[in-house]
């Protein structure tokens, strides 16, 4: 229709106006770059040579950056399937209930949610604003109302309109301060995608540490049990030499001592497995009521560690990423709040049709009414607030910073210890193994020695405590193999592959 030429022309000749400050503006943001952290070319603690004395010292460390920019959640798996390593089906069913039913992941994944819908939201103020605000009024003017001259004849008048303007409203991104708030919130969405990864990783790590705990106390309990049983046959075989003269009270009351210590241990145990298997529960997102485990005694054998585990895989943990991409929202939001102190453009206008009579308002061509005109907000004095908040911004930026780096550094630290542990561990349970041989053995003779009269009970007591005591040890130190190499997979961020 030929009457919107003219204030079309009118907003083109407008847009044109400040065309020139908005090719300006396209190179005032800054132009980010994650900052890096030295890594180390080798783990000091991944060899097959003792942790106290390494094969090779470590290599300078060399900067390598965090990528920044992790894959979307739709695209990125839940997290990777490492639990498979153990080749453990009830393991196996245990991460995938705690995947799918934990409450903690649920919320994670409705933050992501959250962070979508800010990034649509500030998204938004890119485009124009518009809305129809249709409107109809009367009025009447007063017969005595003060008019210019006096002499004139001066009547009511009651009127009436009907009003359906469009109204527009546009602020033009001259400087790119928008563009900044859609970047932070771009960053802050990716940042809560990798958040959604470090739940899931934290989760299965943990419900593998508990399942395990659990397989630890249940081998440490069928020691305990075989224990109790062979308790019970020294306690009837010291009662049968009593009764015949050929020992003393003494040695009965000391079988029933170690048969009672060794009820005591195994209610100890009970009473941990109860609390490991309720901890589960709540991880697998189940009430602890109506959560069981089965007991199976089992020989614990944790996975291998490959030497030479390759430190670039630290590049993958989840969280490092996420205080990577909080880092990177945090520069948005300079310059964001930089540009908020330069001058702001704003569009505005309407159109629509007007007129007394509401048959006449589709007559479009002579009840139209329009307006447009622009705005320049020039800030001059409001207290120092926007150079606060810029300063707000970039102290902020520095403790984003400080935090991603510190982030870096644990995880070092993380790494290296989970190495040490899983191979100080072996060791451990290599000698632990020999003073269970050892024990069995001596007990063996011990025994004998008994039978034939040559030694007391006390002697036994003693060698069957010890034996107990390094068969407990084996056991112990096979779950904390397992528990090591879960730490390790989650310090390496899902697996050493």
């Amino acid at each position: 229709m030929k009457f919107l030429n003219s204030p079309c022309s009118l907003f083109r000749r407008l847009s044109f106006g400040i065309g020139w400050l908005w090719l300006a503006g396209c190179a005032t943001t800054s132009h980010y770059k994650a900052p890096d952290v030295a890594t180390p070319t080798q783990w000091q603690n991944n060899s097959s040579a003792p942790i106290t004395n390494p094969a090779t010292p470590p290599q300078p460390a060399s900067p390598t950056p965090v990528p920044t920019t992790p894959a979307p959640l739709n695209q990125a798996p839940q997290a990777p399937s490492w639990w498979t390593l153990y080749n453990d089906p009830d393991l196996n069913t245990l991460e995938q209930q705690a995947l799918a039913n934990n409450f903690n992941a649920r919320a994670a994944v409705s933050r992501v949610e959250e962070a979508r819908a800010t990034v649509r939201n500030a998204t938004s103020y890119r485009t124009p604003e518009v809305t129809l605000n249709p409107s109809v009024y009367k009025s009447h003017l007063s017969a005595l109302r003060p008019v210019q001259f006096p002499n004139a004849t001066v009547i009511g008048i009651s009127q009436q309109q009907f009003y359906i303007p469009i109204n527009v409203n546009y602020e033009v991104d001259v400087w790119g301060r928008i563009r900044s708030n859609v970047r932070a919130a771009e960053t802050d969405q990716q940042a809560a995608e990798a958040d959604v990864r470090v739940v899931q990783l934290t989760l299965t790590t943990d419900a593998a540490s508990y399942y395990f705990t659990i397989r630890g106390l249940d081998a440490d309990l069928g020691v305990l049990d075989s224990t109790r049983e062979a308790r019970v046959q020294n306690l009837q075989l010291v009662q049968s030499r009593f009764k015949a003269g050929v020992d003393n009270e003494i040695g009965v009351r000391r079988a029933e001592t170690e048969l009672a210590n060794v009820d005591a241990s195994r209610i100890e145990v009970q009473r941990q497995r109860a609390g490991y298997v309720a901890a589960l529960a709540t991880v697998c997102g189940q009430p602890a009521s109506s959560f069981t485990v089965a007991p199976r005694p089992t020989v614990l054998a944790a996975p291998s560690v490959p030497t030479n585990v390759p430190t670039t895989l630290l590049a993958r943990r989840p969280d490092l990423q996420r205080a990577e991409r909080q880092l990177a929202a945090a520069d948005a939001r300079i310059d964001a709040a930089r540009l908020a102190r330069r001058p702001t453009v704003l569009l505005n206008g309407y159109i629509g049709p007007q007129s007394a009579q509401f048959s006449e308002i589709a007559r479009l061509n002579e009840s139209y009414t329009y307006y447009l005109g622009g705005t320049l907000g020039i800030p001059i004095f409001n207290g120092g607030r926007l150079r606060s908040n810029q300063q707000l911004a970039e102290a902020r930026f520095n403790t984003a910073t400080a935090s991603y780096q510190q982030s870096a550094l644990t995880a070092f630290q993380e790494v290296e210890t989970s190495l040490a542990d899983v191979q100080q561990s072996a060791a451990q349970l290599e000698a632990q193994q020999r003073a269970l041989r050892a024990a069995r053995l001596a007990g063996l003779l011990t025994r004998e020695r008994y039978n034939r009269g040559l030694t007391t009970y006390f002697e036994v007591v003693d060698a069957d405590r010890q034996t107990l005591e390094a068969a407990r040890l084996v056991v112990q130190t096979q779950a904390d193999q397992l528990r090591y190499s879960v730490n390790l997979i989650k310090a390496l961020g899902g697996g050493w592959e």
